[in-house]
């Protein structure tokens, strides 16, 4: 099976690097800056799961190659318009297409791109970032794909893929039911991000400190409400799962949103708070934590255009 990663920044270039170990065919899609960076110094992570570096095949942008067998995206949502021209070269009749990102909306962009059938369900738990000189810095104890057919159940082409994901130095599971899977990561990273962007903090100080707890528990209740009122997959139950993965992480586990923010970089406020008070229904509840938190990120944009 030959893989496509887009991007080889701090979620692609560790989980493509990984199957680069593992001896799979990965080529990856950079930019040229970012290939001559590759080119000279090779894809460097350092893991508590074990450090490794490794030459790696690139492709510049339009550069002429056949069709790819599995393309997997790996990018902030706000770069994913520019990731559709980009990849529709490499896009045959058989390609599937996995995203990683985090949210919900991005699913039906891609469908209406280049067609349900390609586009499978995903997402990715793990903690990771990249230093001053490019190489990849993953912390977590987690370090996992999931992914399955968008429409439910499992197939040849899922099986397949996972054959060739297993076994590379990192956790895959095949969901039968990636829909449920991709809301409550959703719910984990909306109400994670919000809470630690709007507290300039990190998880432990805010769970141990008690007004910030309940503001915390606030947002939760209102995204799964609000979730669960537009219709979602979603669960009451997902509230206390999300708690207990909050609780079970370090004092100092951040969201890369907030880390993002004290880089002065762009942030996903509009595909992951904006895009759920979108779904709100007109004149019902209010969602009083969950607009403040996409207030605070909004002041953040505009401030950081300003720079």
């Amino acid at each position: 099976m030959r893989f496509l990663i887009v991007g080889a920044g701090a979620i692609g270039g560790y989980f493509g690097g990984r199957l680069v170990q593992k001896g799979e065919d990965v080529t990856f899609l950079v930019r040229t800056a970012k290939q001559i960076q590759l080119e000279a110094d090779g894809l460097i992570v350092k893991s508590i799961h074990g450090d490794f570096q490794t030459s790696v095949r690139t492709l510049t942008y339009r550069e002429g190659e056949k069709p790819f067998d599995c393309i997997i995206i790996a990018v902030k949502a706000y770069h994913l318009h520019q990731v559709m021209d980009d990849i529709e070269p490499y896009v045959g009749e058989h390609t599937l297409i996995l995203p990683l990102l985090n949210g919900y909306n991005h699913f039906s962009m891609l469908q209406n791109r280049f067609g349900p059938e390609h586009v499978l369900g995903g997402l990715c738990y793990i903690e990771t970032t990249l230093d001053s000189t490019g190489a990849i810095i993953q912390s977590s104890s987690f370090h996992s794909i999931v992914f399955g057919e968008w429409a439910g159940g499992e197939s040849e082409r899922t099986q397949l893929l996972l054959s060739h994901l297993d076994k590379a130095g990192f956790t895959v599971t095949l969901s039968s039911d990636i829909k449920r899977e991709v809301w409550q990561k959703y719910i984990f990273v909306a109400s994670l991000s919000g809470i630690t962007t709007l507290m300039d903090s990190s998880v432990g100080s805010i769970l141990a400190t008690p007004v910030a707890r309940a503001i915390y528990e606030q947002l939760l209740q209102e995204i799964v409400t609000l979730a669960q009122k537009a219709g979602m997959p979603v669960e009451s139950e997902m509230s206390a799962t999300t708690m207990q993965k909050m609780l079970s992480v370090l004092p100092e586990f951040t969201s890369s949103m907030h880390r993002d923010m004290h880089k002065q970089l762009p942030v996903e406020a509009d595909h992951l708070h904006g895009a759920l008070l979108a779904m709100a229904l007109p004149g019902q509840d209010a969602y009083p934590v969950l607009e403040t938190v996409y207030a605070r990120l909004k002041v953040y944009e505009s401030v950081n255009a300003m720079r």
